[in-house]
């Protein structure tokens, strides 16, 4: 599964201590990305902390989540709790001022086009979410449009006889956490070069994969971004918490920095569009390379 409820795995251990605290640790978490987690308490006794459900964002496993510590150190605290998992960040929303690489060559221009994507499985209404519409030729490669964790490919089997790039409602796919909390889907990839494996931190620019079709003939890649958010409607939350609210990204082009609709565009790739969000390590590293 992509980002949504996590049905195993993950789980929280307690651990009391000899001054009579509580830990909550989170254990098992083996998908990179952040793990939202919400922790019930309740039936509190002896307890300095009031009962209620906390909300904690981790990336990794082993991360002390809360100490419940008692009100008379002499006794032990007692306590009732449940817990569920969400695979991502909630709540976040997009940094709206941020520049994107397009997903393409920047060697020639891209015919580039907005529409709902057929290959949604996150859908449960009528509609389907609006994504962008990138067409390439056979062999071209896709490459990240910013910074962010590789958190999910999927590369479905397929018949013996079956095309290698053709789309099905299977089609090959991946998914990235960016850094703002937000998340990008790159949708209809060629399953036998895919370049980047669950866990790699990408950056713009790095190639992901060759573009896949939807027909065996016309090849593009499809992108939606998107975060998800609380469901405001209290009918709704406890069948559906957490709705993807879309958003669409602003790119770098020779003709300025756009928020696309339909048309050609000529994607660029500049220095400091490869280099903001490195880190001090990554961009030394990056330096030396460009003196060799």
């Amino acid at each position: 599964m992509f980002v949504g409820a996590v049905a195993q795995s993950p789980t929280i251990r307690t651990q009391r201590n000899e001054n009579n605290s509580v830990d909550f640790i989170l254990e098992n978490k083996t998908r990179p990305g952040t793990l939202t987690v919400f922790l019930t308490l309740r039936d509190l006794q002896n307890c300095n902390t009031a009962s209620g459900t906390f909300r904690y964002e981790t990336r990794y496993t082993g991360t002390r989540l809360l100490s419940l510590r008692p009100a008379d150190d002499t006794r032990g605290v007692r306590y009732g709790y449940s817990y569920r998992f969400f695979l991502g960040p909630v709540d976040k929303g997009p940094d709206t001022a941020f520049v994107y690489r397009m997903p393409t060559t920047v060697r020639w221009p891209v015919r580039v086009s907005r529409g709902v994507s057929v290959y949604d499985r996150f859908r449960k209404e009528k509609k389907g979410a609006l994504g962008l519409h990138f067409e390439m030729e056979k062999g071209d490669t896709v490459y990240a449009m910013r910074r962010g964790t590789v958190v999910e490919v999927g590369i479905p089997e397929r018949e013996p006889d079956a095309p290698a790039v053709s789309f099905t409602s299977e089609s090959p796919d991946l998914l990235v956490e960016q850094p703002d909390g937000t998340l990008a889907w790159y949708i209809c990839l060629d399953g036998d070069n895919v370049l980047v494996e669950v866990g790699d931190e990408v950056l713009p620019g790095t190639p992901l994969a060759l573009a896949g079709s939807y027909d065996g003939e016309r090849y593009k890649v499809s992108v939606q971004t998107f975060w998800w958010e609380s469901n405001p409607d209290p009918k709704e939350r406890e069948r559906k918490p957490f709705i993807r609210k879309h958003f669409f990204p602003r790119f770098v082009t020779e003709e300025g920095v756009v928020c696309v609709e339909k048309g050609v565009y000529r994607p660029v790739e500049t220095e400091e569009l490869v280099i903001r969000e490195m880190n001090r390590k990554e961009l030394k590293k990056h330096r030396g390379g460009k003196k060799r």
